[in-house]
């Protein structure tokens, strides 16, 4: 933690903290900012390009503060604890990816009650008194997707949603966004089910699939809030003829999904660009913790990735090394 705010009388923490941002001499150079990332899910993919993007965007902040990840492991009680632990310990600033805004909302509050900087992202809490967030958009995510479902959808097609981890603003949003654009915009289209699960894992997903095929037969659409959930849902079918026409929808962009939509195996998904996610976040951080900024609020664009233009993000991911050339070279030759 910082050490300069201890021990000292309050004038005394004010004009050290000011220094800090104006940039200090002498032995003050080696006394940092402490951030925490708290993040809901590690086990998580897309959490887990999170956690890479944020660990070398930091790197350009090593003179300012030092940045620590915790993991929530999807456990709203947990993350709620690893915010009070943060605060007991002195934070400057945390960054929270909530598991369930609305039970991490008076802990975040109770944070910036105790002078710390909070950030909430993926999902941002708009209502916190004083706190900042960066976000995209989730309903706007998920309208991009409804919209090109409109125009894809087969006449009368057979429906299902698939979301996860109720409560978070991302999954509830995207879901509103296909309820209220792809089924009113096709009245025609017959939603078969729409499931929310407690977990968020891939056994789970393709377990809710493999019930909907035995139960309903034929799926044209299956419109879900994540890749992963969409892979899971295409694993489960991806040897039966019956479905090679299904179409599969996702979110975030996760690399093993550009690969299933160069393959032909998913539809759609909607890039949540992580390396800008943490740009922004530690962007934001820095300027809170040195006052140039009192309260972020930045968003992300909402980017849809089609057969169309698939291939530049792959080439983007290996770029960022997220992917290698020899397996985009795999799959660009097996789809031709």
């Amino acid at each position: 933690m910082k050490k300069l705010r201890k021990g000292l009388a309050l004038v005394l923490a004010s004009a050290m903290t000011l220094s800090l941002g104006m940039g200090m001499t002498g032995n003050a150079e080696e006394e940092k900012y402490s951030v925490a990332l708290i993040v809901r899910n590690a086990g998580d993919s897309f959490v887990a390009r999170i956690m890479d993007s944020f660990e070398a965007e930091a790197k350009n902040y090593e003179d300012l503060f030092t940045l620590e990840i915790l993991d929530a492991q999807a456990d709203s009680d947990k993350q709620n604890n690893l915010i009070e632990t943060c605060i007991t310990k002195g934070y400057d600033c945390i960054i929270v990816q909530p598991n369930d805004g609305n039970l991490q909302l008076p802990y975040c509050q109770q944070a910036l009650d105790a002078g710390i900087k909070v950030i909430t992202t993926n999902a941002g809490i708009r209502e916190l008194e004083g706190g900042s967030w960066v976000d995209a958009d989730p309903y706007e995510q998920g309208k991009v997707l409804a919209d090109l479902a409109v125009e894809q959808a087969p006449e009368n097609a057979r429906t299902v949603f698939l979301s996860c981890n109720p409560g978070n603003l991302h999954t509830e949003s995207r879901l509103q966004a296909y309820n209220e654009i792809y089924l009113e915009e096709r009245p025609d289209v017959e939603l078969l089910a729409e499931k929310i699960t407690d977990r968020e894992d891939q056994a789970t997903f393709m377990a809710t699939m493999e019930d909907w095929v035995q139960s309903y037969g034929d799926i044209d659409v299956v419109m879900t809030i994540g890749d992963v959930l969409a892979l899971s849902c295409y694993e489960v079918v991806k040897d039966n003829p019956d479905y090679d026409d299904t179409l599969f929808y996702g979110v975030d962009g996760i690399p093993e999904a550009l690969l299933a939509i160069k393959q032909g195996h998913m539809t759609a998904t909607v890039m949540q660009d992580t390396d800008e996610m943490a740009r922004l976040n530690l962007d934001a951080a820095a300027k809170l913790l040195t006052g140039e900024e009192e309260v972020i609020e930045a968003e992300m664009e909402a980017i849809l990735i089609t057969e169309e233009n698939v291939d530049e993000y792959l080439d983007l991911y290996v770029e960022k090394g997220a992917l290698t050339q020899e397996e985009v070279d795999a799959v660009r030759a097996e789809a031709e």
